[in-house]
């Protein structure tokens, strides 16, 4: 059983990437799901199927490099990380997304700050 399905999402996408995977397995959850989300609108991934278990997600690369070049978890379960609007992060001068929890659901850092609303931080990707 995973404590932390957050931080297991942010390991398989970094150890597939490391090793030139094309294809990631990541079990099925809401927040997994809204995480997927986020990477295939910003073009970091293609969800290439959902299925009740499992999410199968295509790793990107560009000249045989992986386009995700770091993914970590900022807010742990121990130690959680708020902000409000004005206070949002900027990953690599906005080449990189911040994930936040909202009262919106799971949004990234530029939808936030169109909405002006804050929450917790639960990682980055760049």
């Amino acid at each position: 059983m995973i404590n932390d399905s957050i931080s297991d999402f942010f390991t398989r996408i970094r150890n597939g990437s490391n090793i030139r995977r094309d294809t990631v397995f990541i079990p099925y959850n809401k927040t997994n799901k809204s995480l997927a989300k986020i990477l295939a609108r910003h073009g970091f991934i293609n969800i290439h199927k959902i299925s009740s278990e499992s999410l199968t997600l295509k790793l990107k690369y560009e000249k045989d490099q992986p386009i995700i070049v770091k993914i970590q978890r900022l807010s742990r379960p121990g130690c959680r990380l708020y902000v409000n609007a004005r206070n949002i992060p900027q990953i690599c001068g906005k080449l990189g997304i911040v994930f936040l929890s909202t009262s919106y659901g799971i949004i990234s850092d530029r939808e936030a700050y169109n909405l002006k609303v804050g929450g917790e931080i639960i990682g980055f990707v760049s």
